[in-house]
């Protein structure tokens, strides 16, 4: 019996998908038949409906809840998922001619969280011929980052309400939040000079957050940091950001504000225990929104997706970033590789390629992205070779097809 339930633990799996969930594969997430919003998820995230601005806060909750009570902590952390939205039992309503999808990570408090889930989300939309791509992002930082950005914000207030009509005097008093990310003509004088978020970040939150930008550095793709890209206040923490694309005339220094927006994402550290968890439970997700049109009607059976024979480790802040623009390049020469981009310890990460049965593992350290090149790694014979990146797809095949 006791077998036959164990069997039956992980339902949550799915086993079929399409291009976003092979691509989602290739990037370590598991693709999974998400939870069903219950009535008990309506009841803890009542709280948070003020400041529900992505109307998602129902399903951080399912979600969360579902991680707790799957009790995922006991897994390899962090549990990375993607699955089709909105979740079964969410008040949200389809829109017609789009598809959501959604991504997440829960478990790991490291900036390569965003640093994964930015690189999976720009290679998606990339695939699905969207050009052009921007990312506005922005950090709240943790407890003591907000508790500050709130005494210098109120100090702001107090100095200049009476710029302020009555009823924007009320709409700031009720929801900074809303006041600050749809500032308007008759809001711009009290706006001048006001403090913003990426200023009072704490030195943990600062550092968080110059790690992320420099990922996005890495990935060349244009940002811009921008004071009114924010996220529920109550449970979010860190970074928030949306993925849009520019028009014509907004490419180079002169991007427009308008781009249609195509993906946002944010971290919500702090939702476990405002809903009853005994601890926090560092996460962060991100939504896409595709046009019907552009998503392939093929599906993909997931058992019948080809198992990696390599394993990508890293060790170093350059070489994890870099290994992010290598797991692209294999994914488009079709070479799937598992990866713990998450992760800092070699060891550990070896010792994962053995778990997985990789015949070969890929190691970059500093040295190797400084000089564009990766050793491979017979784990057989534990004979290695170094080998240029860009000589690496071909190299990889040969191993592939036993003539290595």
């Amino acid at each position: 019996m006791a077998k036959k339930e164990k069997k039956n633990e992980k339902t949550y799996f799915e086993s079929t998908s399409d291009k976003i969930g092979e691509i989602a594969m290739h990037y370590g997430f598991t693709i999974i038949k998400p939870p069903q919003i219950t009535q008990p998820n309506f009841s803890k995230a009542k709280q948070f409906k003020d400041f529900d601005y992505y109307n998602d806060a129902l399903e951080k909750v399912a979600l969360t809840e579902w991680y707790m009570n799957e009790r995922l902590d006991l897994e390899t952390q962090p549990v990375a998922i993607h699955f089709k939205k909105p979740l079964y039992g969410s008040l949200t309503k389809k829109k017609p001619n789009i598809e959501m999808y959604g991504f997440e990570i829960m478990g790991s408090s490291r900036s390569t969280s965003e640093a994964l889930l930015i690189k999976c989300v720009l290679a998606v939309l990339e695939e699905l011929g969207h050009t052009d791509l921007y990312v506005d992002i922005n950090s709240i930082g943790d407890k003591e980052s907000i508790a500050k950005f709130e005494r210098e914000l109120n100090t702001h207030y107090r100095k200049n309400a009476h710029i302020l009509p009555s009823k924007l005097r009320q709409e700031f008093k009720k929801n900074y939040h809303s006041f600050l990310r749809t500032i308007g003509e008759e809001e711009k004088e009290f706006a001048q000079n006001i403090p913003e978020t990426v200023g009072s970040l704490s030195d943990i939150a600062r550092v968080h957050f110059k790690e992320v930008l420099e990922s996005l550095e890495s990935f060349d793709v244009m940002y811009k940091i921008k004071s009114n890209v924010l996220s529920n206040k109550l449970f979010a923490s860190y970074t928030a950001f949306e993925i849009k694309q520019a028009t014509k005339k907004g490419l180079g220094v002169e991007m427009v504000e308008d781009g249609e927006l195509l993906a946002f994402g944010y971290r919500y550290n702090y939702l476990a225990k405002k809903i009853g968890g005994k601890r926090e439970i560092p996460s962060i997700g991100v939504t896409i929104l595709i046009k019907k049109n552009k998503i392939p009607r093929k599906k993909i059976l997931i058992k019948n997706m080809k198992k990696p024979k390599f394993y990508l480790a890293q060790l170093g802040g350059t070489a994890k970033l870099k290994a992010l623009n290598v797991v692209e390049m294999l994914r488009k020469h079709k070479i799937p590789v598992y990866h713990s981009i998450t992760k800092d310890k070699i060891t550990g990460q070896l010792n994962g390629a053995e778990y997985m049965k990789a015949s070969h593992v890929l190691i970059m350290g500093q040295k190797e992205a400084v000089e564009n090149s990766m050793v491979v790694r017979n784990l057989g014979t534990r004979e290695q070779e170094t080998v240029s990146l860009q000589n690496l797809p071909e190299f990889l095949k040969k191993i592939h097809k036993g003539k290595k």
